[in-house]
């Protein structure tokens, strides 16, 4: 179902606050965890009520194809593991590989009830600033993501994603 006009500003709103939030969060003592994640994703969808994915859900993704997205035991637990490994990534001077892959796995893990991508945009966003890098915040959200189950999509993908990043 499609956005109206005021709901799509709404969230254009909550998603620039979301990225000023990252900005000065990701430039101080604070780090990217769970609970940071969590926080990004409410800010997304204003909302208090449990925003982690419990049960299946279905989404209709860019190709046009629905996707059926199984029942998740315990999203915050592949969450922790994805950061953990976007996280070590990054250590190891790796950041735009991070980024990239926190982004897509998070994407692929669908691991909110609702606004996962502009999650997954703030979280990379996050990865990068904290490790000198920058990216136009709009540009990121609105490169078209293609079915990132399919190797050759995701190859050029990557590529696509990885152009809008430059070092501070």
């Amino acid at each position: 179902m499609a956005n109206g006009p005021l709901q799509n500003q709404m969230i254009e709103q909550r998603f620039l606050q979301g990225v000023n939030y990252v900005q000065q969060a990701s430039h101080s003592i604070k780090k990217i965890n769970t609970g940071e994640l969590e926080h990004l994703n409410k800010i997304l969808i204003a909302g208090d009520e449990e925003s982690w994915r419990f049960e299946a859900a279905q989404v209709l993704i860019p190709t046009g194809k629905s996707h059926q997205f199984g029942l998740v035991s315990n999203p915050i637990n592949k969450a922790r593991e994805i950061l953990g490994n976007a996280l070590q990534m990054a250590g190891n001077r790796e950041p735009k590989k991070a980024a990239l892959y926190l982004y897509t796995e998070m994407i692929l893990g669908h691991l909110f009830r609702d606004a996962n991508r502009r999650t997954a945009v703030l979280a990379a966003i996050w990865i990068l600033h904290g490790e000198g890098f920058t990216v136009d915040p709009q540009a990121m959200l609105d490169l078209p993501v293609p079915d990132l189950r399919i190797d050759k999509e995701r190859q050029e993908f990557s590529k696509k994603f990885e152009a809008l990043i430059t070092e501070d």
